[in-house]
């Protein structure tokens, strides 16, 4: 059960919640609509109060709003003054960890974008047929989406790169993976990653020759994000000067 999931739970019986977790009814709807970000004590209570216990490990972070951040402080095609709750919080750790140089924000968002690690992510070996009809698939489906990884970064670079090609696409949608390809035996094997894009990964994405691909600094990010560390340093060598 995610969190999320445990908080739904409890604003279906908010007086009794509140009162065996000694919490107020106010803090569980600011948590429940995102408002708050509430302390491993009060969901531990939260869970006893809801005969549930908290059990507390440690993951590879998988965080869009890292990234949201980052190109809110170095992307113009995202607002400066981003009005998500999850966007700010990470605004405040980057002041807090002292990043805001441009290439250390975009190395840290990909770590923190965790693309490899995303639960939500399928990795694919992808047909050959499907890869050129990317846009009659996506527009079939009536999906907004935005190429990134190898796929993007050789056209932007006009030469053919190594490595996962990933595909961002619209949240609300149902994808049916099947449509582009077989499942990879495991992330290291996949030629395709399909990525639902829950933050502003398709906001400033640009099109060309009837392909959508995603912002340049996105898809830094995302090279980042898949450990393709030498593209991206490739891409961002401007930035230095």
């Amino acid at each position: 059960m995610t969190i999320e999931e445990l908080m739904a739970l409890a604003a279906e019986q908010p007086t009794r919640t509140s009162r065996r977790a000694g919490v107020s009814r106010s803090t569980i709807k600011r948590i429940v609509d995102g408002q708050s970000m509430p302390t491993i004590n009060t969901l531990k209570e939260i869970a006893l109060a809801l005969g549930l216990e908290i059990d507390v490990y440690a993951r590879h972070a998988s965080d869009p709003f890292a990234a949201a951040a980052a190109r809110s402080l170095i992307d113009d095609s995202v607002p400066e003054h981003p009005q998500d709750y999850n966007t700010w919080i990470w605004l405040e750790r980057f002041e807090r960890w002292g990043i805001n140089d441009p290439l250390t924000l975009v190395s840290e968002a990909g770590t923190l974008l965790g693309i490899k690690h995303n639960y939500d992510a399928v990795y694919l070996n992808v047909h050959t047929e499907s890869a050129r009809r990317l846009p009659e698939i996506f527009d079939s489906m009536g999906c907004d989406w935005a190429m990134s990884g190898a796929g993007s970064a050789s056209v932007t670079l006009g030469t053919a790169i190594n490595g996962p090609t990933i595909l961002w696409y619209d949240s609300a949608v149902k994808v049916d993976e099947a449509l582009f390809g077989t499942i990879a035996p495991s992330a290291e094997k996949a030629d395709l990653i399909l990525v639902p894009a829950r933050s502003t990964e398709l906001v400033g994405k640009t099109q060309q020759k009837g392909l959508s691909f995603v912002a340049p600094v996105q898809l830094v990010i995302d090279l980042h994000s898949i450990g393709m560390h030498e593209v991206a340093d490739f891409l961002t060598r401007g930035w230095r000067s």
